[in-house]
């Protein structure tokens, strides 16, 4: 007898699902239990590679009388069903950080080659993505502290150029005081007023120095702290994942059993001269 069936495993929970098609040949015989599944082999073959008919010269086994019964096929349906949903589990790989799970006959080595390609993968979208997210926020910080810079720069040569003014105002004043005149002409206490006035100038740049200095400060801490959060996100991306792999068995519900074949079938053997056979369909 050939059977042949899909079955479906599916874990929602975990993300896992996995098609298994099974073909299987057993013998029919004679007997309270003809077609027992628990004996049947792999078939190796799908069911569109049976041949329709037999090769030439072939000696056929007797055909059971109960193999000649249609009804005896749907019983046997459902005992393949049955057996299926007794005997099919599916075992997998499964690594809970990437949410990744072996495929079909992956060996366990395979499967954390396939979970270190997956990481690096992982890690470089992550790595992309708070690129994208800091790089604006760094440009528009580095702009910012470029122009408090050009800012800085402007009131520091504003502030020499007045104290330059305003020195040689005091001395010239100074100068004619010394020279010996001894009334204060309109003319001297122009250049007082003026001298006093360019002292009070000196003094207010200054302070706009100090505000200029304080702000360009404030904007490259800010850039720092900025530079540092990206390289703390970056590098915990980078660490290594925790390559924790545990084994995860699935069995099937009996919805996902779906049998698409039980057909009788004689399978071909070789038969040597000294009496030993061998499977002819392998």
């Amino acid at each position: 007898m050939f059977g042949e069936a899909e079955v479906r495993f599916a874990d929602a929970k975990k993300g896992l699902e996995s098609l298994r098609v099974v073909s299987l040949l057993t013998p029919v015989e004679e007997g309270a239990i003809p077609v027992n599944w628990d004996e049947g082999e792999d078939a190796g073959l799908a069911g569109r590679d049976l041949e329709p008919s037999p090769s030439a010269n072939a000696d056929f086994g007797e055909l059971p009388p109960v193999a000649a019964k249609a009804k005896s096929y749907e019983e046997w349906r459902k005992d393949f069903a049955s057996w299926l949903y007794r005997t099919q589990s599916l075992e997998a790989y499964h690594s809970p950080a990437l949410r990744v799970f072996s495929q079909t006959g992956e060996s366990e080595r395979d499967f954390r080659i396939r979970l270190q390609q997956a990481g690096r993968e992982e890690r470089d979208q992550v790595i992309e993505e708070l690129r994208k997210k800091y790089s604006p926020k760094i440009a528009a910080l580095q702009e910012r502290t470029r122009r408090a810079e050009q800012a800085l720069a402007r009131e520091s040569e504003q502030v020499k150029h007045q104290g330059i003014q305003t020195v040689i105002s005091i001395g010239a004043t100074l100068l004619g005081a010394f020279l010996g005149r001894k009334t204060v002409t309109t003319s001297t206490l122009g250049r007082a007023t003026t001298a006093a006035r360019g002292a009070g100038r000196v003094l207010k740049e200054r302070q706009d120095v100090g505000r200029a200095e304080e702000n360009v400060g404030a904007h490259q801490q800010q850039l720092a702290d900025l530079e540092a959060a990206f390289k703390a996100e970056a590098e915990a991306a980078a660490s290594p994942l925790a390559e924790t792999i545990e084994t995860v068995t699935v069995r099937p519900t009996k919805q996902n059993i779906s049998v698409k074949l039980v057909a009788l079938a004689w399978a071909p053997w070789w038969r040597t001269e000294s009496g030993e056979r061998t499977p002819a369909w392998k």
